[in-house]
């Protein structure tokens, strides 16, 4: 397995140099293709009586406008960058959705890479990365605006507790953790299973291993705190750039309600995320 193509979504949040910059290095890592992604939605105005209706058209025009300018600095400011690093690169812009965007060109990627807050200034111009998740049927990297550690070419904890969602998340990643410095696999288990989590652990190893991975097992008793919260304290410990890890969640009225662990792992913003559904 190989990544061969990667897509940045590319916003106007402070951390987006810095997001496409990390794109570019995993890009050069896997010696794979780059494509910028962005869409912006104009907003819809909101008129009050009818001396403003006659408005609507002119605000309407002048919203399309704003949104093809944010567009085009974006694309400049992707395009720039990849140039700089020598990135084989293209650009897909819309107006629309971005959510929506992203979602349909997924199909042209193996992994999208967001940034944690991608939506935090405005649902016109970012995208929602636990939809991502839960829709694209495509792994989705999420990463800080200032990681702790680099995910490139770093340690890596494979967060496992052999689940439908954990297998494919493993398996979407292998190529990035077969360029890690070391994978561990982690499993947290109360202490009547931990026997039974060492076989799990021990497998999932083994099977990594053949992947070309170098893994080590961790298997682990609960220690009183959340099972998210461990897991972080765990990335911290090995400094690793990265957690890999199934995502679980369910839709009601457009809201997200998460498990705990994937809850845990996207309150936090400092190590950075491949999650998959």
């Amino acid at each position: 397995m190989t990544w061969s193509s990667l897509i940045v979504y590319v916003d106007d949040e402070p951390d987006n140099v810095a997001r496409i910059k990390l794109a570019c290095d995993l890009a050069r890592k896997h010696h794979a293709h780059l494509i910028g992604l962005s869409a912006c939605a104009p907003v819809t105005p909101v008129v009050d009586g009818a001396d403003a209706l006659g408005m609507i058209g002119e605000i309407i025009e002048v919203q399309h406008e704003w949104a093809l300018k944010a567009l085009k600095a974006a694309e400049t400011r992707f395009r720039e960058i990849c140039t700089h690093r020598g990135v084989s690169c293209e650009w897909r812009g819309a107006l629309g959705d971005p959510s929506y965007w992203a979602e349909l060109h997924a199909r042209a990627a193996d992994v999208l890479i967001v940034g944690f807050r991608s939506d935090a200034n405005s649902a016109w111009r970012g995208v929602h990365a636990i939809d991502l998740v839960m829709h694209t049927g495509r792994p989705v990297m999420i990463l800080p605006g200032e990681p702790t550690v680099s995910p490139v070419h770093s340690p890596v904890l494979l967060a496992w507790n052999d689940s439908r969602e954990c297998r494919h998340a493993a398996s979407a990643a292998l190529p990035f953790m077969q360029k890690a410095t070391i994978v561990r696999v982690v499993e947290l288990s109360n202490a009547r299973d931990l026997d039974a989590a060492r076989l799990r652990v021990a497998d999932v190893g083994a099977w990594l291993h053949r992947h070309g991975v170098r893994a080590e097992l961790d298997a682990r008793a609960q220690d009183g705190h959340s099972t998210g919260r461990q897991l972080l304290d765990c990335a911290r410990e090995m400094e690793a750039g990265a957690i890999v890890s199934g995502a679980w969640g369910h839709t009601r009225m457009r809201q997200w309600f998460f498990g705990g662990v994937t809850q845990s792992l996207m309150a936090q913003d400092s190590i950075s995320l491949l999650l998959a559904h």
